[in-house]
């Protein structure tokens, strides 16, 4: 990206980056909070659940122990893998909302001149650019075309965040 382009798409990932993480942040609380609770409920279930393993063990003998228990740990990683899917499915659903905002307020004109000015640096100065349903752009030329949507800009942001997107449910 030469400098011009960077520094015009400046603002955008700029802004883009600061709702990200305070969004994140947010979500990061919450989903701490709501998987503390599911967390105490799923080892409140296991604990009801091994109580009960443990008198049919006595009963049945240690087999039917183990097998009990393994299904309690099964339970508890299914909720907390839940928790996680749907905290995630959130802040996906959240950045889209602040990404298409960008498209909605007074900034709109200035992100469109960006991306289309990034469309036509990536396919050439003829390319036909549009705008996207949700908001911002996709550019075309016959044979190609760069999606600067901001569904595929959210899609993107999520993929950059890689792994640390699992640090954000990790036990502290």
């Amino acid at each position: 990206m030469n400098g011009r382009i960077g520094s015009a798409l400046a603002p955008v990932r700029e802004a883009l980056a600061d709702g990200a993480r305070s969004e994140a942040a947010r979500l990061v609380a919450d989903a701490e909070r709501d998987a503390a609770a599911l967390v105490g409920e799923a080892r409140a279930e296991a604990s009801r659940v091994l109580d009960g393993a443990r008198a049919e063990g006595r009963a049945d003998g240690a087999l039917a122990a183990a097998a009990a228990r393994s299904r309690a740990r099964a339970a508890s990683r299914a909720i907390v893998l839940g928790a996680r899917r749907r905290a995630y499915e959130e802040l996906r659903r959240r950045v889209r909302g602040e990404v298409r905002a960008l498209f909605d307020g007074p900034d709109a004109p200035a992100n469109e001149e960006a991306l289309a000015t990034r469309a036509r640096t990536l396919l050439g100065a003829g390319a036909r650019v549009e705008r996207a349903g949700g908001g911002g752009l996709v550019g075309r030329v016959r044979d190609a075309e760069v999606d600067l949507s901001a569904d595929a800009l959210t899609d993107r942001a999520m993929a950059a965040l890689g792994t640390e997107v699992a640090d954000l449910w990790a036990p502290r």
